[in-house]
């Protein structure tokens, strides 16, 4: 299997000890997406849960559909992404959203079917290829 090319969705979220960690906020969350991104529509969804679904694309072209929500544990749901497109919308979260760079704990579709509860790490430094790399081996690991 080719890591590069495989696309799944990737659950982000704050650590257990720190579930709102984050200080999610989905509509300030939009405001941020909107700021970071050159082009950006989101969506606030009142039912169950509050939840703010969005698509950003990145300049160079890459796009991202996803949500976000405060709801119990701050999330971000990255829909369809390979690695490497969801490493640079991590590293955005990472460095220029989240209080702390190490705050990001992450599953995948994957992992969740398997019922695999082992929470993964996002590097707290290090570019994207870093990021990309330890999804990959995340992805890696799961799969077979």
């Amino acid at each position: 299997m080719d890591l590069d090319e495989y696309r799944t969705a990737y659950l982000l979220y704050a650590p257990a000890e720190s579930p709102a960690g984050w200080h999610l906020d989905p509509t300030t969350f939009g405001t941020a997406l909107e700021a970071a991104f050159a082009e950006v529509r989101h969506e606030a969804r009142r039912g169950r849960l509050f939840r703010l679904v969005f698509w950003a694309m990145t300049e160079e072209g890459t796009g991202f559909t996803g949500s976000a929500s405060n709801e119990g544990r701050d999330t971000v749901l990255l829909d369809d992404s390979t690695a490497d497109e969801a490493a640079a919308f991590i590293a955005w979260l990472r460095d220029d959203f989240l209080p702390a760079p190490d705050l990001i704990r992450f599953s995948s579709e994957p992992a969740v079917e398997k019922g695999i509860e082992t929470d993964w790490r996002v590097p707290a430094n290090g570019d994207r290829s870093c990021i990309a790399e330890e999804l990959k081996r995340h992805v890696s690991a799961v799969i077979t």
